[in-house]
């Protein structure tokens, strides 16, 4: 069967601008690393206003996005820098409502998960014991009765937790490499980023390498999200600064311990939304300003895994 030639390359302004809209939930893909920064700093640039943000670890790129006023809401397990230090923008819009105020729905990281993979799978609930005498039954936000419920088992009676799907219009991520149709790979932590991608309407794939067919057929195992669901492809190196991405380069912990600094002031963090963020036109602005000594002294040595033989079978 002959692969399909549909090309879907685009530019993250041309991505963002076609694929998110106002008012969406949108999935944000990562998990400590491939964070999709240069996609965050692009809605935040094009004015998106009244977002519901999803995702299995918030770290400073939603912080921005709260900061500069485009979330409405906010699904997440947690929401911190990991220097460490706290978030100002998100503490901001919680404690004082600055620059508007969010709702909230926290879950356990393994919950969240569980209704993401529900998502994917279009399931009515997932069925875990995860939760189970925790604060995350009694304290819901703007889910509701649809976040979870308890139950006791039709099978011994025991009690048993039912975690909804969580499904999303658009969802983002940055992985290492994708083909041109939308065959994305990752590897490293994972995390959610899977399921999280799969329970997406429209999906937003930025690579830091767009590849050919036959490199993502060489490794199929590494395929998180398939063509048919990719709406965009935007190759984007150095998507995920001042995050890291596994084999390609480091964290950033000189720019993420400044973020801190800055921004525990609402003055400082406008003062960096607009010289890192709306003062740059796009991505490759933002790399010439960082300097590329900085960011050739975060890449990573090579320490290649072994080769995989996965033979040649009739038919395939």
């Amino acid at each position: 069967m002959p692969l399909q030639a549909e090309d879907k390359r685009m530019s993250m302004r041309e991505a963002v601008a076609q694929f998110v809209k106002d008012g969406d939930t949108v999935y944000l893909g990562g998990f400590l690393h491939g964070e999709p920064h240069a996609a965050v700093h692009e809605i935040i640039r094009q004015g998106k206003r009244d977002l519901t943000i999803s995702t299995g670890a918030s770290t400073i790129f939603v912080d921005l996005l709260i900061g500069a006023g485009c979330v409405a809401r906010l699904v997440t397990s947690y929401c911190w820098n990991p220097v460490p230090a706290p978030t100002y923008a998100f503490r901001r819009a919680v404690e004082k409502g600055v620059p508007r105020a969010i709702e909230i729905e926290e879950y356990s990281l393994l919950g969240l998960s569980l209704a993401y993979f529900a998502g994917a799978l279009n399931l009515p609930f997932v069925a875990t014991k995860t939760m189970l005498g925790s604060g995350f039954l009694e304290h819901r936000g703007f889910l509701g009765q649809s976040k979870c419920k308890v139950i006791a088992s039709p099978f011994n009676g025991e009690k048993v937790c039912l975690i909804g799907p969580l499904r999303h219009d658009v969802g983002i991520a940055q992985v290492q490499r994708a083909d041109k149709r939308g065959n994305g790979q990752c590897w490293g932590i994972l995390g959610p980023t899977r399921y999280g991608l799969n329970s997406c309407s429209r999906v937003i794939l930025c690579a830091e390498e767009v590849v050919d067919e036959e490199v993502v057929l060489h490794d199929p195992n590494r395929t998180i999200i398939p063509a048919y669901r990719v709406c965009a492809v935007v190759q984007e190196p150095w998507g995920s600064h001042p995050s890291y991405v596994q084999g390609c380069y480091d964290r950033d912990w000189r720019f993420t311990a400044e973020y801190a600094r800055l921004t525990e002031s609402l003055e400082g963090f406008k003062a960096f939304l607009e010289e890192w963020v709306l003062g740059v036109s796009d991505r490759g602005e933002y790399i010439r300003k960082i300097g590329r000594d900085r960011l050739e002294a975060l890449r990573c040595k090579r320490r290649e895994s072994s080769p995989v033989d996965y033979g040649s079978h009739s038919g395939f």
